[in-house]
């Protein structure tokens, strides 16, 4: 048994016209459907030519303005927080350090010392006994302000805080407990 395609099959559509409410006749458009096995294939003709429809150059110059637009918004963006999360990181540093002096003090029994130098704009722990742990440089944007803590082998410390600023203006301060030695963190 063999198997026919069916005739193809012309339809007539009426398109409506922009701003009427009711099918005008605007143009005749002819549809042709052929159906072949199991594919549908369609085509459009309008006034006896083929439609071809795309995006004017106009069109296409003002897509490409509004999404470099919107990346140089999110260049820019990103450029704020990439500073907004390194000064949080070094703020985050300053009050672990300041912490880990009061441990080495608690587990050793003794004396230490956090030492500032804001002319140098470092910080560093000394343990006593000429011996100090690495000397941690802030970045150029970003300044110290505070005096030396004293942590003692029962745990309290002399007390005070610890400042840092970055260029805007905005700083964290690291305030250390008298009585209990322990640190506490806060944007002002």
């Amino acid at each position: 048994m063999e198997q026919t395609a069916p005739p193809a099959v012309k339809v007539k559509i009426k398109t409506l016209q922009a701003g009427n409410r009711e099918f005008t006749r605007l143009e005749e458009s002819t549809l042709t459907i052929l159906r072949s096995g199991n594919y549908l294939i369609k085509e459009h003709f309008v006034r006896g030519r083929r439609s071809i429809t795309g995006f004017t150059l106009i069109e296409l110059v003002i897509v490409l303005f509004i999404i470099g637009l919107s990346a140089s918004v999110v260049i820019f963006s990103a450029g704020r927080l990439q500073d907004k999360a390194l000064f949080k990181e070094e703020a985050r540093k300053l009050f672990l350090t300041i912490g880990h002096a009061r441990n080495i003090s608690l587990m050793e029994k003794r004396n230490v010392e956090f030492r500032i130098d804001r002319d140098e704009n470092r910080y560093w722990i000394d343990y006593g006994n000429e011996k100090s742990s690495n000397t941690h440089i802030l970045p150029k944007k970003f300044t110290i302000e505070g005096d030396t803590l004293f942590f003692f082998p029962k745990g309290n410390s002399s007390g005070g805080s610890v400042k840092i600023v970055n260029d805007k203006g905005q700083e964290y301060e690291i305030e250390v407990n008298p009585v209990l030695g322990t640190p506490s963190f806060k944007r002002l």
